[in-house]
């Protein structure tokens, strides 16, 4: 283009659920919604998105420097393979816009909570646990109790969430078991509140409900906190002057799930995010739906903050 804003627009083309589930679910419309694998979550996004450039091109706008446009395929899993690429492409653009869905056609999205991933893993002593269960100190007994008190602690902390999954233990049944362990999300608006999340689970992880028994704790970092900075609350005021101009009132909200706009602004760029249609029941084949009707709307709006971004670094 002949202007000087460049801006980057994300979506993915992947979806949560397992091979055959289009075939299973077909793609159908009834009274004015749309149901199938994705249709939500987001290829409706990924589709408005491209008819939203081609209608700005289409009217002869042109005051863009440059828009590149980059639908990954392994979002739903935590983006590892294109992460390093979106860095890379975020690092040459002023501005990036998710395509996400939102909830309501006057809603978009300033902020996502972050992420750390643990595995908190309890060794204990192994005994039969028929002849000598007395010599035995259970790893699960003890990993039960630390799980409570995790559990316990999405009351203390407000905005962070505590979620344990995945857990195991390999002994058979007659052995008091001696390794057990299991998975810990946490999710914070802000980093102070995973730093506080660490330190309380490092507390529970060193302290002892069952005597002799060891625990470890291991943290992978999973998604810096997405957060409404003052650049981002520009961005939202853009937003709410274009859907002005098209009779919404805009409301830019938090969300606690995750998505590449967490990535993007990690990389150091301010983004929006839940710029794309509307719908609900997403991850659940059976609920998904996108209401076909908000298409037009979201697209315009899409639009019109494109253009609003690209004349505003022209003449700002």
């Amino acid at each position: 283009g002949k202007g000087e804003m460049r801006l980057l627009l994300v979506g993915h083309l992947d979806t949560v659920y397992a091979a055959g589930a289009a075939t299973s679910k077909p793609f159908q419309v009834r009274d004015g919604l749309a149901y199938g694998a994705g249709v939500i979550d987001m290829k409706s996004g990924v589709l408005m998105g491209m008819y939203s450039l081609r209608a700005l091109l289409e009217s002869g706008f042109d005051q863009f420097g440059e828009i590149i446009v980059v639908f990954n395929n392994d979002e739903e899993v935590g983006s590892a393979g294109s992460g390093p690429l979106l860095r890379e492409i975020a690092q040459q653009v002023d501005v990036g816009l998710v395509l996400e869905a939102s909830r309501s056609a006057e809603v978009i999205t300033k902020s996502r909570k972050g992420a750390d991933k643990y595995v908190m893993e309890v060794t204990g002593i192994p005994a039969h646990s028929g002849a000598e269960p007395h010599k035995g100190r259970s790893a699960v007994i003890e990993l039960a109790h630390k799980m409570i008190a995790i559990h316990t602690l999405n009351m203390l902390y407000p905005g962070v969430t505590f979620n344990v999954t995945r857990l195991s233990s390999s002994e058979p049944l007659n052995i008091v078991p001696e390794v057990a362990r299991c998975h810990i999300s946490v999710r914070a608006y802000n980093e102070q509140g995973l730093s506080m999340a660490a330190k309380a689970l490092e507390q529970i992880a060193t302290g002892c409900s069952i005597p002799d028994t060891r625990t470890k704790l291991i943290c992978t970092r999973g998604r810096a906190p997405y957060t409404a900075t003052p650049e981002i609350l520009q961005l939202v005021e853009l937003a709410q002057e274009e859907g002005k101009a098209l009779g919404l009132s805009i409301v830019a909200e938090g969300k606690g799930g995750l998505s590449d706009a967490n990535l993007l602004m990690e990389a150091g760029i301010p983004v929006l995010d839940s710029l794309g249609p509307i719908g609900g029941g997403m991850h659940d084949l059976n609920r998904e739906y996108l209401r076909v009707d908000t298409i037009p709307v979201r697209g315009a709006l899409l639009a019109g903050l494109i253009s609003r971004l690209c004349l505003s670094k022209s003449t700002g």
